[in-house]
């Protein structure tokens, strides 16, 4: 915690010091286009070394919207580089197409066919990969109390 936290009725009574730390997970099961980071808290843990249970409690960004959004990668350039090959693959074998015999057409036709197939597949890899979602060190987070916590003795 950066600053002291004080209570909600009189703003008087410090409920969570300065210097206390928050313990929690985040959610490893990323979505297609997912921009945001779910959190959520544990435990806080007291200077004096009390610790209280958080039970799940949501991270919010400043605004106070639930999860954190900083850094995105999408991996766009992994796509369009698979798409180039692909591309280029398709080329390359149409310009290898010329007046050959049956058989050497029906080679060239399996070829093109496998080539295309191969590069529908890179591309497919590359769009089943999951955004890459980033928190710098330092980043403001909040803590959406969804519940009453019990503090017991004042801070």
């Amino acid at each position: 915690m950066t600053e002291n936290v004080y209570d909600n009725v009189t703003g008087q009574l410090l409920l969570i010091p300065q210097g206390s730390r928050l313990i929690g997970d985040y959610a490893t099961d990323i979505g297609f286009g997912q921009r945001r980071v779910l959190l959520a808290w544990n435990r806080l843990i007291l200077p004096d070394g009390r610790s209280i249970v958080l039970e799940n409690q949501p991270a919010a960004d400043p605004s106070g919207y639930a999860g954190l959004e900083d850094g995105v990668d999408f991996h766009w350039g992994g796509v369009l580089r698979a798409s180039l090959v692909s591309t280029l693959l398709g080329i390359g074998s149409e310009l290898a197409s010329g007046s050959d015999s049956d058989l050497a057409r029906a080679f060239r036709r399996g070829g093109q066919d496998s080539v295309n197939r191969a590069g529908e597949q890179i591309v497919s890899r590359e769009l089943n990969i999951r955004p890459t979602l980033t928190i710098r060190p330092g980043f403001p987070v909040r803590v959406l109390v969804t519940r009453d916590i019990v503090m017991g003795e004042a801070a």
